[in-house]
């Protein structure tokens, strides 16, 4: 049988023809129109190369471009090869009944998009148990960006990533344990097509119907997102969704995917998923069973219609003005146009009639300092021209960490005050402090751990400024009772005028290089709890909220997420088919 390999750096594919030639074509443009060059001409098995470059187009043979080489192999062997797996748990008896898929990714929303690309794909091979109960997927994708190329492979229920520049040909890629969810998780959809229920047609929001030719259609949740599917038996199926559709096609070689080389082994994060006779046939393109055709038969009328894909205001657009957190050093007297400490919310603020960005410096002067907060108090008040005495009124305040702090307390000392006509959107907000301040404080004392006070005192930030200390956690040894009423106040402001709040219970974060950072952090610093975002606790960030006011989806008004402190202040986008992990869509959705 035809067989395609994938390992860290290519992909072999073996047909069944007695001979084949072999060509190298590298990723140069102006190898264009001389692609073809003979290498190893005594090699017993000659390879076919094809050229992966945006100028070029892949042959169908070719499966996707690999690793750090950048090149795709297609080879034809003179006998059919058979291959074996690792895995201990599952069995390979039945695959052949379990054909690979592709999952081809269009992505509708700019801020979803993995490593800069709306469109991409990921193959995914079937470890099936031997009564075929059970299935756990390897999946394996590549993108570029940067000039570099990202692999990403969940092997065994593992996930690695490997990087590597692309005009690096002299050195192995750099392989890491990932994250399994950088990637949407293929595995996730077993159950989600277990559960799929018939529906009597498809729609957009708009209205437009989706044509099902096979008749087959679908509402099935895939990690939270409700889709449409268009089930059409042996070409396999298509997923429609708001932010995203997914079409998957069944392939007809086996893949075999290698896991990339590395000193050690991942931890297993994932498992197989059980799977019914009605998933097995949407995976496999079987025919459903006369029994799961008629459980499957739609009621009369029950249609399926899919969310906006872009969310409009619903209230009245205002100006909006953004507050930052710890980590300024140098103030502006007037509000910015733009400030790289916030993300980029273009088309994600329908409610923002303008977008204006407080700088204040943080570092050193504490949310307390009464001159501090006036300060704030102004920058609020020049967003919108008809504020008056003092008052602020028609905007849209959006807060972050420390920020939210600090417009709590000048709020609290009525250096300002604000109306019903605006609203407070707070993120992160330590209102109880933060054992980061803590235990930044017991390291200045060399009273932590030799790793982490080396970093601090190479930071030359010790003894540390007002602005840090002054997020000592409530209650505990480097608060004051002065402090510790301070806030008492800010909580009872915030919980009179928060409009909306994003909280965190998670740290696992979006993809970015300050990912890991924030992963650590939140399991190396004292926390009182593990539901942190790395800095800040959901306990402390709910201000006195109860946690039942928070929901896990960018609908929630209060929404509590996975996200890491960066992550918040929308710096890394959104992640996909993930509910959370959506600081933007909220943002977008919200008001």
């Amino acid at each position: 049988m035809p067989l395609v390999v994938v390992d860290d750096q290519f992909i072999y594919h073996f047909g069944s023809s007695l001979t084949a030639e072999r060509s190298v074509a590298e990723s140069k443009p102006e190898d264009k129109q001389n692609d073809r060059y003979i290498v190893e001409p005594n090699s017993t098995h000659l390879l076919k190369v094809y050229p992966k470059h945006p100028e070029f187009k892949l042959s169908e043979c070719c499966i996707a471009p690999l690793g750090g080489l950048r090149r795709v192999f297609t080879a034809l062997l003179s006998s059919a090869t058979q291959a074996s797996t690792t895995h201990q748990d599952l069995h390979n008896d039945t695959v052949t009944e379990w054909p690979a898929l592709r999952f081809q990714f269009t992505v509708k929303r700019s801020s979803m998009k993995i490593h800069e690309q709306s469109e991409f794909t990921i193959f995914a091979n079937p470890i099936v148990s031997s009564d075929e109960s059970s299935v756990l997927y390897d999946t394996f994708a590549t993108f570029t960006e940067n000039a570099a190329t990202y692999n990403y492979t969940l092997l065994d229920g593992a996930s690695y990533v490997s990087h590597q520049l692309l005009d690096d040909k002299s050195s192995n890629p750099v392989v890491e344990c990932a994250s399994s969810d950088i990637i949407p998780l293929i595995n996730s959809i077993v159950s989600a097509l277990n559960d799929a229920i018939a529906v009597s047609s498809i729609s957009t929001s708009n209205g437009k119907s989706i044509e099902c030719v096979s008749g087959n259609s679908f509402k099935i949740t895939w990690n939270g997102v409700d889709f449409g599917l268009c089930f059409s038996g042996s070409s396999g199926f298509t997923v429609y969704g708001s932010d995203v559709d997914v079409v998957v096609t069944y392939e007809k070689e086996k893949i075999i995917i290698n896991a990339p080389q590395m000193q050690g082994k991942c931890a297993r994060t994932i498992s197989s998923s059980s799977v019914t006779s009605i998933g097995k046939s949407l995976l496999t393109g079987e025919s459903l069973t006369s029994w799961d055709a008629r459980k499957l038969e739609p009621a009369f009328g029950f249609e399926f219609t899919l969310s906006e894909t872009i969310c409009g205001c619903k209230s009245t657009p205002r100006p909006c003005v953004f507050v930052h957190g710890l980590g300024a050093f140098k103030e502006e007297k007037h509000n910015l146009d733009v400030d790289p400490y916030w993300g980029n919310l273009t088309n994600h603020a329908p409610c923002c009639s303008s977008m204006k960005y407080v700088r204040l410096e943080t570092m050193n002067t504490s949310w307390t300092d009464t001159s501090q907060q006036r300060k704030v108090c102004n920058h609020l008040l020049a967003v919108n021209e008809n504020n008056q005495n003092s008052t602020i009124s028609d905007t849209i305040i959006v807060t972050h960490s420390m920020g939210g702090l600090l417009v709590a307390a000048a709020l609290a000392s009525k250096k300002c005050h604000v109306d019903s006509s605006t609203s407070w959107v707070a993120i992160e907000s330590p209102m109880r402090g933060s054992m980061s301040s803590d235990y930044f404080q017991d390291s200045c004392k060399d009273n932590t751990n030799i790793v982490m006070e080396s970093l601090i005192e190479y930071t030359g930030l010790c003894p540390g400024g007002d602005g840090i200390r002054s997020l000592a956690y409530q209650g505990e040894k480097y608060s004051s009772k002065k402090l510790d009423a301070v806030y008492k106040a800010a909580q009872k402001v915030y919980r009179t005028h928060v409009t909306a709040a994003m909280c965190s219970d998670g740290n696992t974060g979006l993809r970015s290089n300050r990912q890991a950072v924030y992963w650590v952090l939140g399991r190396t610093m004292k926390h009182k709890s593990s539901k942190n975002d790395g800095i800040v606790e959901f306990h402390s960030c709910a201000g006195g909220f109860p946690e039942s006011k928070f929901g896990n989806t960018y609908h929630d008004q209060f929404y509590v997420t996975k996200l890491n402190h960066a992550d918040a202040a929308f710096r890394n986008g959104d992640a996909l088919i993930n509910t959370e992990k959506m600081p933007l869509k909220w943002f977008e959705c919200l008001l």
